[in-house]
């Protein structure tokens, strides 16, 4: 896992990366606090602002590729497009619902719970089942210890759910998983395909 930022010259639209958007607190403490991949853009808090503004990500699954765009460039082509302007707010009201839901999950849900959740939104954003990531990786996603993600991971491959192997855990039974996330996981992908079209694997 790598970090990345766009600082204040640049925004991304992800085409096979996935990355969660991450804010750090003034003591280096860093929350992860929702996914992005091919469905939107890195740096959607400039197309509200219309200013440049700074926004840090966290590669998942090993990297991908992104297309990058001065952000100075895209504020131009929002403030020359209506319509593009309009897709660019529609993504971001999205992802506040999937940022709103994230601090839910985080005050309300058990481990289990939060883990299914990031591991289907995840799953919605790849090909395949299989994703190229680690206990430790998800211990740093969702903020808990690496041991709490082990016992969680045991839990759910016990019930068929998913199988676990060095390094890659492979998604086996999508519906039960969504049973265990509970109703954090769902909105979010509903209303990006209210707003701008098909998404996901639901």
């Amino acid at each position: 896992m790598s970090s990345l930022s766009n600082g204040h010259a640049v925004s991304c639209f992800p085409t096979s990366l996935v990355a969660s958007v991450a804010e750090a607190l003034d003591d280096g403490t860093r929350f992860e606090i929702g996914l992005i991949g091919s469905e939107g853009l890195l740096g959607w808090p400039s197309v509200l602002s219309f200013a440049p503004e700074p926004q840090t990500a966290i590669v998942q699954l090993g990297g991908g590729s992104a297309l990058a765009i001065p952000t100075e460039a895209l504020i131009d082509a929002c403030s020359a497009s209506e319509t593009l302007h309009i897709a660019m707010l529609r993504f971001a009201h999205a992802f506040s619902v999937q940022m709103s839901l994230t601090i839910v999950a985080n005050l309300r849900d058990g481990i289990e719970q939060r883990l299914a959740r990031w591991l289907l939104m995840l799953h919605d954003r790849i090909d395949g089942d299989a994703m190229a990531i680690t206990h430790g990786e998800l211990a740093g996603a969702l903020h808990v210890r690496r041991a709490s993600i082990t016992d969680a991971l045991h839990v759910l491959e016990g019930e068929r759910m998913l199988r676990c192997t060095r390094g890659q855990i492979t998604v086996r039974d999508r519906a039960a998983l969504t049973e265990i996330a509970g109703a954090c996981y769902g909105p979010a992908e509903t209303r990006y395909r209210m707003l701008i079209g098909d998404f996901g694997k639901s």
